[in-house]
């Protein structure tokens, strides 16, 4: 009899080792043959599920929005703090573990390439908005309305340039260095730092030792 062979799961087999194939050579080393090759198994492998490079790329960068919004939604479950709240939130759009740096550099190749498709440029910029829309939404209860939409710039700004720096040079930018240029932001807005006790907590339910952005 024919082994059986789970759609869903291999889907996502595929989108993981597309994932991988662009963070390490980006757009100009990505094909259905490496894309294969990282499986283990013919092109047929992908082609069955996805006919085209453009089906395998939108599907991509629809997954990878619709994953974010499905971890994040947990992930604060339970924190009525604002101040640990925020700090949640900074935390998960940073790349502090190998497997967010290999999705940020995926991310970022698949964007800065210009044969990349308009399609998944439109579902990474509402996703930009969208993260523009929780970071204001976070800071409502901590920062008076005029100055609001000026943090939101300077820690979109601040987190982007984090990501970068981590993505460039991860062995310089673990996850306590990440953190501290967050926090040294936060207290440029005049936030308070946080309290031993919240610092225990937020480092107690990482975002990243509960889940993975795969």
């Amino acid at each position: 009899m024919p082994r059986h062979v789970d759609p869903v799961a291999r889907r996502r087999d595929i989108l993981l080792a597309t994932t991988s194939v662009l963070a390490q050579g980006g757009m100009r080393g990505l094909s259905v043959r490496t894309v294969a090759e990282r499986l283990g198994g013919s092109t047929t492998l992908v082609t069955h599920y996805y006919p085209t490079m453009k089906d395998l790329l939108d599907e991509l960068s629809t997954s990878m929005v619709e994953s974010w919004d499905e971890e994040f939604a947990g992930l604060e479950r339970g924190i009525d703090d604002p101040r640990a709240r925020l700090m949640v939130l900074l935390e998960w759009l940073l790349p502090v573990d190998e497997q967010t740096r290999i999705e940020e550099s995926a991310r970022i190749n698949l964007l800065a390439d210009e044969l990349t498709g308009s399609d998944h440029r439109k579902t990474f910029r509402a996703w930009e908005r969208q993260v523009r829309r929780l970071l204001r939404d976070h800071l409502v209860d901590l920062l008076p309305e005029d100055a609001i939409d000026g943090a939101v710039e300077l820690l979109r700004v601040v987190i982007n340039g984090v990501v970068l720096s981590a993505i460039e040079h991860p062995r310089d930018w673990p996850r306590p260095r990440q953190l501290a240029v967050v926090e040294d932001a936060l207290g440029g807005l005049g936030l308070p730092a946080p309290t031993a006790r919240e610092s225990d907590g937020r480092e107690a339910r990482s975002p990243r030792d509960e889940e993975t952005r795969a």
